[in-house]
């Protein structure tokens, strides 16, 4: 290799490794403050904490409503209670759902990942058969479960240092991944009946392309006819940062 193709391909990687590195930042906006190298954490701390929180909406009667939701709510429990009788989860569906997680993904806050879980042997299937088991029966999932590790990743639009263009990705405890797979399984088929033919996100073997197609060939047609055409999308901003459960249940 001559002096001039080794000069080209070493600029070559430098380009390919900045690349790769290119949403590395050292500066972070978040609001009005700016942070920096080390500090970068403590923005997403702060960026993430202010999205999580609730906000009291000044045009709504919290004190009244909020209270008449919680107390459904709780009515709404009390019943599920009363009428709740335990399916037990069987040794099929334990071995479905250990065998639906996904691979090669980032390790839960407590260091376990799929592949500890779907390498584990029978045992520890047994073991997390009868643990899932114990807490649906008794109605209680223990709060450490719901403890997530959070990832910032960027939307691909707008400036990388600001925290507004990033969507936070949580990854949680595996078992709670396994429960997860489990009431799918068990659910999917009753709620698929009852979903509407045209959703397409969130619904497996379907693409959000077929809903795109529909409003591109309603534009085409109306451009052609030569007739106006207003289209509005609806977004709603952060709008999983903060479920309020009670108003979830109730819905």
């Amino acid at each position: 290799m001559s002096e001039h193709q080794t000069e080209t391909c070493f600029i070559k990687i430098i380009k390919g490794q900045r690349g790769k590195l290119s949403r590395f930042i050292d500066q972070l906006h978040v609001d009005d403050n700016t942070y920096h190298n080390d500090n970068i954490i403590e923005g997403w701390r702060s960026h993430f904490h202010k999205l999580a929180k609730k906000e009291q909406n000044q045009n709504y009667d919290t004190q009244y409503r909020q209270d008449l939701i919680e107390k459904e709510a709780k009515i709404i429990i009390d019943i599920c209670k009363d009428r709740f009788k335990h399916n037990p989860i069987s040794e099929e569906e334990i071995s479905k759902a250990i065998s639906c997680l996904n691979r090669n993904k980032a390790a839960d806050f407590f260091g376990v990942n799929a592949e500890n879980i779907i390498y584990g042997g029978k045992q520890l299937q047994q073991y997390l058969q009868l643990l899932i088991n114990r807490s649906l029966e008794l109605g209680c999932i223990s709060d450490i479960l719901k403890i997530g590790t959070l990832f910032p990743v960027f939307k691909n639009k707008g400036g990388a240092r600001y925290a507004k263009n990033y969507r936070e990705i949580t990854v949680t405890p595996i078992y709670s991944k396994i429960i997860e797979k489990i009431i799918k399984l068990r659910e999917n088929p009753i709620i698929l009946e009852k979903q509407n033919q045209l959703q397409r996100a969130f619904t497996e073997n379907t693409t959000p392309l077929l809903c795109e197609l529909i409003i591109e060939e309603f534009e085409r047609e109306s451009k052609d006819l030569k007739l106006p055409t207003y289209i509005a999308l609806l977004d709603g901003k952060s709008a999983f940062g903060v479920v309020v459960h009670s108003n979830l249940i109730r819905r």
